[in-house]
């Protein structure tokens, strides 16, 4: 089953709440944040505290992610089917100013979320930001994941700043976190960028990327700019693919600043 959960605190954000309950008076604009590949909503544990009271961190759980032949109940083997899906949970909560934030693979969820939204004549987000993710319009990169190893698939995500040394160590997250990787990978393998029918957002975009990022070159990231009707901003930081983990007071005090002028708007 699907669920959003509120993150503040973000202790609630592994998919158990029902519904996302009333804003905090304090609070002006929602921020639902779209997690990486291989990924969940505890991705966002503690940006509630960084950005502050005005902004209520969403984390979105979605739902699981597999190929056909794993039976996996509730599950979604298409970016189409997960971008349906997301979208159907989303909608009710979507009637009050709000941002999307996708990091990598969340990036490209949430842009089809909010394309699907816009289409059907509701409210477009108050921004759309994208963390290392190219335009949804490139040529996808090869499934990094196909033919490796559990040990060499995690020996990426560790190289790439996704995992941590307690993953390693243990050898049955090892293999859940590889195989949800591999899953959502495959998902990603799914997507085609409609030649028709898609405008660009009716909101500003803020495109986010690592210096250091293998996956994503500049040109790629910078691509996001047709995919924008209104302002649009491109800024690389430092750090790798996961630079939000980084170098979290640079990303931050970027993220801060580009929802702080839609808060101002929202007033």
């Amino acid at each position: 089953m699907f669920h959003t959960a509120a993150n503040i605190p973000v202790s609630r954000a592994a998919g158990t709440a029902e519904s996302i309950p009333a804003k905090n008076e304090s609070t002006r604009l929602r921020l639902f944040c779209f997690h990486h590949a291989g990924g969940s909503a505890w991705s966002f544990s503690g940006w509630g505290q960084w950005l502050g009271r005005g902004v209520e961190v969403v984390p979105v759980s979605m739902p699981p992610r597999s190929a056909p032949a794993a039976g996996v109940p509730g599950a979604v083997s298409t970016m189409d089917d997960l971008v349906r899906e997301v979208t159907s949970q989303l909608t009710p909560f979507l009637d009050e100013p709000y941002a999307f934030y996708g990091h990598s693979m969340g990036a490209l969820v949430s842009y089809g979320v909010a394309q699907r939204h816009i289409a059907a004549g509701r409210r477009p987000p108050a921004c759309f930001v994208a963390g290392a993710h190219r335009a949804p319009h490139v040529q996808a990169a090869p499934d990094l994941t196909v033919g490796l190893s559990d040990r060499a698939s995690l020996e990426l995500l560790l190289g790439l700043g996704g995992a941590g040394r307690l993953l390693r160590e243990n050898p049955v997250r090892m293999r859940t976190v590889v195989q949800r990787l591999r899953d959502d990978l495959r998902v990603c393998g799914t997507y085609r960028h409609p030649e028709a029918g898609h405008r660009p957002l009716p909101c500003p975009v803020h495109v986010l990327r690592g210096s250091g990022d293998p996956l994503v070159p500049a040109a790629d990231a910078e691509a996001w700019r047709v995919h924008a009707g209104g302002p649009f901003s491109f800024r690389t930081l430092p750090g790798g693919h996961f630079f939000n983990r980084e170098h979290k007071d640079l990303f931050f005090a970027e993220l801060g600043h580009i929802l702080g002028a839609v808060e101002k708007r929202t007033v």
